[in-house]
């Protein structure tokens, strides 16, 4: 009899046992299921960046709404100096806020260069004709140059060749061409030296800066 009882007992215990693994097993599996739901929750769809970081090329067919107003905001303030007239303060102001306007971009023009360029530019159109036509190229050309830090070498040069060109032909003095220029090359030189590296620190600093 009692032989029966221990036996009676053991299999009590073991299907207890076997009751609690199952019960065990059941509760680690919701536990695991439940952190797993959560994670996806909180994790965030990966997304790839969709472009290189940088602004749009003021070239051709990839210029923005934003970038057209302001490539034509600067024609129109170019438009308003005429051959033979006095150049005012407000004239050069309005054509250095064009331009640093047009600047898109982490890395921006030194203003003091940008200021030097509108007064330079304002008193050769003054002395000079451009018709409207070469106004609207000019104003593409000197964006390109403003947007330096953005695009190539090659093409920042092809734009500050094509400004000189249209400049000399319009009949301003060789001297105050050779100004322009060397006041767009100043600002392209300046854009690409400040131009972060690699390693994220810039490789220079501006001219203005202390």
């Amino acid at each position: 009899m009692n032989n029966f009882i221990s036996r009676l007992q053991f299999a009590l215990v073991s299907i207890s046992m076997i009751f609690f693994m199952a019960a065990f097993a059941a509760a680690q599996t919701r536990v695991n299921s439940g952190a797993r739901g959560q994670a996806s929750q909180k994790t965030p769809p990966s997304s790839k960046p969709t472009g290189s970081g940088r602004a749009t090329k003021p070239t051709g067919s990839n210029l923005s709404a934003q970038q057209q107003q302001n490539i034509e905001k600067l024609q129109s303030d170019l438009n308003a100096i005429k051959q033979g007239s006095q150049v005012t303060q407000s004239q050069i102001t309005a054509l250095k806020n064009d331009l640093m306007a047009m600047a898109e971009g982490a890395t921006k023009p030194d203003p003091a260069l940008v200021e030097k360029l509108a007064t330079d530019l304002a008193n050769a159109l003054a002395d000079g004709k451009l018709s409207n036509a070469e106004k609207a190229k000019l104003s593409q050309d000197l964006y390109a140059v403003m947007n330096s830090a953005n695009i190539s070498t090659a093409e920042v040069n092809k734009a500050i060749a094509d400004a000189q060109a249209i400049l000399q032909a319009s009949g301003i003095t060789k001297a105050e061409v050779t100004t322009v220029v060397n006041d767009l090359k100043a600002i392209a030189a300046e854009a690409k030296s400040n131009m972060p590296s690699s390693s994220g620190k810039f490789k220079g600093r501006k001219s203005g800066g202390k």
